[in-house]
């Protein structure tokens, strides 16, 4: 029997959002190569997208425990939406959730995360102000800015991802931008 990379070596196609149809329900049933096939396509996505929201210091835990949820309820995906789609919110909600739980303990206060995997700029100095800038966001804000900015995601999937309507999107991201201006201005940023 061959295994789910001999039977799709095209799974993923460079795209994470394309992950086969028979690789996701392979991996559903225990498949380890199907479930490595879609960890590989996922991985830098998953994280990329909980450290915007947690910081440094736990991305790569909670990250950790975006796999462990999505293999958990693989078997709930129903292939109505996009598998990335679906499992960008599944990378969200177990970020929030950590945060939630993070200001439940009250032992930890607002963090300046550590260095960004997406570089923003070779100004070391200038990229700090806009780490600390972009950590003093409110999550949901934060998350709406690194979909369309980054990861350069049309409204109408920010809106499934994140559960709001479409319409909302544009405020948000204006609100994320108008936010994110004053924190650099306050902490000295000059245009």
């Amino acid at each position: 029997m061959s295994n789910a990379t001999d039977r799709h070596p095209k799974a993923v196609c460079g795209n994470a959002s394309r992950v086969a149809k028979e690789v996701i329900q392979s991996a559903s049933t225990g498949d380890r190569e199907s479930q490595r096939i879609i960890y590989e396509s996922l991985i830098d996505r998953v994280y990329r997208t909980v450290f915007r929201i947690v910081g440094v210091s736990d991305a790569e835990d909670v990250s950790h425990d975006v796999f462990l949820q999505l293999f958990a309820n693989l078997h709930k995906f129903r292939f109505e939406s996009d598998f990335l789609t679906w499992a960008h919110r599944l990378a969200i909600n177990q970020a929030l959730q950590h945060l939630r739980r993070r200001k439940r303990n009250a032992t930890v206060g607002l963090e300046t995360r550590g260095e960004d995997p997406v570089s923003r700029s070779n100004d070391p100095d200038l990229k700090e102000l806009f780490d600390v800038a972009l950590s003093r966001l409110d999550a949901e804000l934060r998350m709406i800015l690194d979909l369309k900015e980054s990861q350069q995601l049309p409204y109408s999937e920010i809106a499934e991802i994140v559960g709001i309507p479409e319409g909302t999107v544009g405020s948000r991201l204006n609100r994320a931008r108008r936010e994110l201006r004053g924190h650099l201005l306050a902490l000295g940023w000059e245009e």
